[in-house]
């Protein structure tokens, strides 16, 4: 499945005015910012069914193709509901540079009777979709589409500045929006999130003449959210049928340094960090999967990262990874009281790592739990043979039967203790999931740390089969509604303007430009007689294409193709000559111009 990646384009240039302000010429995108929120829903179409949704992002070790064959093990890393918020992507191409290196081109041909023009060559970025792991592509575009607008306002500072709502009414490949009401409207209540009109845009043009019959920049904005009504994320029944593909996981570079720090420094066991397998590693540690980063401190500039687009502060460390560790020194995952080291964590036995003993002893435990209870209705004598059987795979047969004794015993009581207390069978059943932890602490102690319980001073060995277990991310299909809100600057390269009381063109004839020299602008005049692909383009005196002030349709008449003496980035060129080429179909005019400052 292939999803309009809802980027810039869903079409920022239809700007349409219908009312004095002009929009019209040839724009070329500078700069944008995206910002995509990916919310989970409901099953609602046959596709999500088809693509095999998940509403959980997994991890399997070894990996997961083994533990889809039935020879591995999958780890639940975080689970979502519909509405919840699976993830938010921030996209901030805030330069030319950053939108060339990100393969973005956008050459754009707006007019002010409704229609608007991506000129070929234009490129623009879309999502695709494949094995549930979405990805960026970034496509050829080239489209004839129509746009509508609304009523807007002169800015009180700045009367150069007109804002105004824009729609798109017809396009094949991209969105539908609606033109806000900018000035009799209101966000919240006509339209934006809840109300009548979610999918919405709104344009700001810059002029350089306060008659607003020279635009030389635009801004354009839109929101829009999967649905009919934009026409996004929906099959021909008008069903919900997108995903987002979850191929990586959050995590942190951080976390197991400021932990072995914490041991050596505040943490009142001085002797932990003696015990524990992994401390004083020289390992280059995988990424810890859901790890929190460093904790910020405002007067550590190193502990955070402040967004250059949003100003937002982040901690540092925080990355996105395909393999990581499960690592837990608080139990924060497992009900822990989120102190570190504090006994209560599930995999304090090996080294607050999931390794390969802690899966060992949970699988045994799990397994002789239940065929003993299922062969003998006893619940104790249940949970104490699951506790003999892990410890008796570190201590001998006499030891580990009076481990899973007491461990038996503590579980038992403390399940009647809940049933007591009014709890459910079923919550209360919850407390034989400490039964592997409580085991392997019990051996622990009875060992001195001497048994091998601890495997977390390495990755996964096969041959000794022990070690920290690198669990790799699965692809999850999370059926999701997308909400984009994207941001885009333009600048004008040229205008067309047709001299309506010129003569009927008979040939295709180049009138050169005026004024000659020129300071800051110059219209480059040509006619055609007959409808016509005509492009215009201004080289340096090196022959270097400098910009396209035009590249469309035009039908017969002669033409005024306004240059500002800017390149296709919207900076000023320095002053000199420069040749410019009409190209129409495949006649060529060319003339030469001086631009002085």
């Amino acid at each position: 499945m292939t999803k309009l990646l809802k980027l810039f384009l869903s079409l920022t240039f239809l700007v349409g005015l219908v009312y004095s302000e002009t929009i019209q010429g040839n724009v070329n995108c500078v700069a944008a910012i995206v910002e995509y929120t990916y919310v989970a829903r409901t099953v609602e179409s046959p596709e999500d069914t088809a693509n095999g949704v998940s509403y959980s992002v997994t991890g399997s070790w070894p990996s997961s193709a083994a533990a889809a064959a039935g020879m591995g093990y999958t780890h639940t890393l975080a689970s979502y509901e519909a509405g919840d918020t699976v993830t938010t992507a921030l996209v901030p191409l805030v330069t030319p540079d950053l939108l060339a290196w990100a393969g973005v081109a956008l050459d754009v041909d707006l007019n002010d009777d409704g229609s608007f023009t991506i000129n070929e060559g234009s490129t623009y970025p879309t999502t695709e979709a494949e094995n549930c792991s979405t990805y960026s592509t970034v496509p050829a575009v080239q489209e004839d589409g129509t746009w509508t607008s609304t009523p807007g306002f002169d800015h009180p500072d700045d009367p150069l500045v007109h804002s105004m709502g824009w729609g798109i009414t017809f396009s094949d490949i991209f969105a539908q929006f609606g033109a806000a009401d900018l000035v009799n409207g209101q966000y919240g209540v006509d339209y934006g999130v809840g109300t009548d009109m979610e999918n919405w845009g709104m344009v700001t043009v810059t002029y350089s003449d306060e008659e607003h019959n020279n635009p030389n920049a635009v801004e354009i904005f839109w929101e829009a959210h999967d649905g009919v009504a934009s026409g996004l994320g929906v099959n021909d029944d008008g069903q919900k049928n997108d995903y987002v593909g979850v191929p990586v996981a959050t995590a942190d570079t951080v976390t197991i340094s400021n932990m072995e720090a914490y041991l050596m420094y505040v943490h009142p066991d001085t002797n932990l960090w003696w015990n524990l397998g992994w401390t004083g590693s020289d390992d280059d540690f995988f990424p810890v999967l859901g790890g929190p980063g460093h904790p910020i401190d405002p007067n550590n500039p190193d502990s955070y990262e402040v967004n250059p687009v949003t100003g937002d502060t982040t901690s540092a460390g925080v990355t996105t990874t395909n393999n990581g560790y499960i690592f837990d020194p608080t139990g924060a995952a497992t009900g822990g009281d989120g102190i570190p080291f504090n006994g209560d964590e599930a995999m304090a036995p090996t080294g607050y790592f999931f390794t390969f003993n802690f899966l060992e002893a949970n699988q045994v435990f799990s397994g002789v739990f239940e065929a003993i209870l299922g062969a003998t209705g006893d619940l104790q004598v249940a949970l104490t043979a699951a506790a003999d059987s892990v410890a008796f795979i570190y201590v001998d047969g006499e030891t580990s039967a009076a481990i899973g004794a007491s461990v038996g015993q503590v579980l038992y009581d403390e399940y009647a203790a809940c049933l007591g207390a009014g709890g459910t069978s079923e919550i209360c059943a919850g407390i034989f999931a400490k039964g592997p932890t409580a085991t392997l602490l019990a051996v622990q102690t009875a060992c001195d740390y001497d048994c091998g319980v601890d495997d977390s001073g390495w990755d996964f060995d096969p041959e000794d089969g022990t070690g920290r277990l690198v669990f790799e991310i699965d692809n999850s299909c999370i059926p999701d509604n997308t909400t984009q809100r994207v941001n885009t600057w333009w600048v004008y390269t040229g205008t067309t303007e047709v001299d309506e009381d010129a003569p009927v063109a008979e040939e295709f004839t180049l009138h050169g430009n005026y004024p000659n020299p020129f300071n800051p602008e110059t219209k480059i005049r040509f006619a055609t007689e007959k409808h016509s692909d005509v492009k215009v383009t201004v080289y340096s005196i090196l022959g270097e294409e400098v910009s396209v002030a035009h590249d469309g349709q035009l039908s017969s008449g002669t033409y005024d193709i306004t240059w500002y003496g800017k390149d296709s980035r919207g900076n000023k060129v320095p002053s000199g000559v420069y040749f410019y080429e009409v190209r129409s179909d495949d006649r060529i005019q060319k003339g030469k111009m001086l631009l002085l400052k």
